[in-house]
């Protein structure tokens, strides 16, 4: 019976929370930038050495899906006109493949020749970096990224769960926030493949050089990282109704300057006939009070020095120093 009445509490909690997410997911997603490359690749085989061959085949593939890549960062001319530099990056591939599979791949022993065919997946952030470091493409800090990872103990938590396992109702709220508010937000799937669980969770503990590691790793300017906690309170005038209350704490740090940009905590407290749909409402509504602090916070540390100095000199303004007195207080 407990299981019977358990499983549409979960229905519900599911539907509530699609419904105040809304498209989060589908919009965080479209800054997923990785693209597809697929490259074919014969090799002749020395000696009947196949195996060597084969690994000579790939080699080549990842590289020339690597040149593909680069030549549509940059375009033909930009491309030859840095090429020493460019051949430096394709010198090892293998930094920046984030995975490829064989669409097709065997050995001719008649025609001694090892053909592969082979559908290759690039760090995108990665190449992006790389290609900064090296002076070949300038301006990249103009544009404004944002990762958000919020470590979350909510009322149907798993302990055994792993963080990037974990889809925490906070963060794709936060996450559908800044969306909408013309941030761009790196989806947390790009990160289980370039950071380690081990820094993502002392970066949330309080490390700044952990959470400037992840933003120069994925390459976002600000990492946003907390922690979201739902308590429960039986509610003793109407034993059916449950009390509950999320709080939510977050920093927000610059990757490349290494210091808080912005903090935040906030909580909300929500009374419904469903934990589930109490939980859910609560911490939209904490999300919300964050997000009202922390996007003007951002988008002011990333105004222009120009415009900040016009700020600081319209403030200057000579006033009446003469104290009020007491009276009109």
């Amino acid at each position: 019976m407990m299981r019977r009445n358990f499983f549409p509490k979960i229905c519900l909690g599911l539907f509530l929370i699609l419904i105040i997410v809304g498209q989060a997911f589908t919009a965080v997603a479209q800054f997923d930038s990785d693209e597809t490359y697929e490259v074919i690749v014969e090799v002749p085989v020395v000696r009947n050495n196949f195996v060597s061959a084969r690994k000579k085949a790939i080699k080549i593939a990842l590289r020339t899906a690597l040149e593909q890549d680069l030549r549509e960062i940059l375009d033909n001319d930009e491309f030859e006109r840095n090429r020493p530099e460019i051949q430096k990056i394709l010198r090892a591939p293998k930094d920046y493949v984030k995975s490829y599979r064989f669409l097709e791949s065997y050995d001719d022993p008649d025609q001694l020749v090892s053909y592969v065919n082979l559908e290759v997946i690039f760090f995108q952030n990665a190449i992006n970096k790389s290609l900064k470091r090296r002076g070949v493409i300038l301006g990249l800090d103009s544009v404004k990224q944002v990762v958000i990872l919020i470590n979350e103990s909510n009322l149907n938590s798993e302990k055994e769960t792993s963080f990037l396992e974990t889809v925490p109702i906070a963060e794709a709220l936060l996450s559908k926030s800044f969306v909408e508010a013309g941030i761009s937000v790196v989806n947390r799937d790009l990160i289980r493949y370039e950071v380690s669980e081990k820094t993502i969770m002392s970066a949330i503990q309080g490390s700044i050089s952990a959470a400037a590691s992840i933003g120069s790793t994925v390459g976002v300017d600000i990492v946003i990282l907390g922690n979201a906690t739902s308590t429960t309170v039986i509610n003793k005038k109407k034993i059916n109704l449950k009390i509950v209350q999320v709080g939510i704490n977050v920093k927000a740090i610059s990757s490349s300057q290494s210091k808080v940009v912005a903090a935040k905590s906030d909580f909300s407290t929500v009374t419904r006939d469903e934990i589930f749909e109490s939980e859910t409402v609560a911490s939209y509504r904490a999300g919300k009070k964050i997000t009202e602090f922390l996007i003007p916070a951002i988008q002011k540390y990333w105004e222009p020095e120009s415009a900040k100095k016009k700020a600081k000199q319209g403030l200057a303004i000579d006033v009446d120093s003469t104290p009020i007195p007491f009276g009109d207080l």
